[in-house]
């Protein structure tokens, strides 16, 4: 994707693709269950967990300051009602991916 589609893209849009395309294996999904299971908000959770291996170009880069960059310049701009639908959206995604493993559906089934 070129600079000038970049801008043109829905910030949203453009905030789920970096996020889409970060690693979610096992290891990630438990520690996001293990999140719930010790009841952090939805929001902390999210902050804490979605950004760690996304990067502005969808593929897994999972530097420190890219992760800053990527919070700073896509997610803290949104308005409430965004980073809500962004954050829900992030969460039915991590559910659905962590539901897939036995282990990690029966723990996510005993939070409901």
């Amino acid at each position: 994707m070129n600079a000038q589609a970049k801008t043109q893209q829905d910030p949203l849009e453009y905030l789920k693709a970096a996020l889409e395309h970060a690693p979610r294996d096992h290891h990630f999904l438990g520690e996001y269950v293990r999140e719930l299971e010790l009841h952090r908000q939805e929001d902390d959770v999210f902050l804490r967990l979605a950004f760690r291996y996304a990067s502005a170009g969808g593929a897994f880069q999972g530097t420190g300051p890219l992760i800053v960059s990527i919070v700073s310049e896509m997610y803290e701009p949104l308005d409430t009602d965004r980073k809500l639908e962004v954050r829900r959206w992030w969460h039915e995604k991590a559910r659905r991916e962590a539901n897939q493993y036995s282990d990690l559906a029966a723990r996510l089934s005993k939070l409901r």
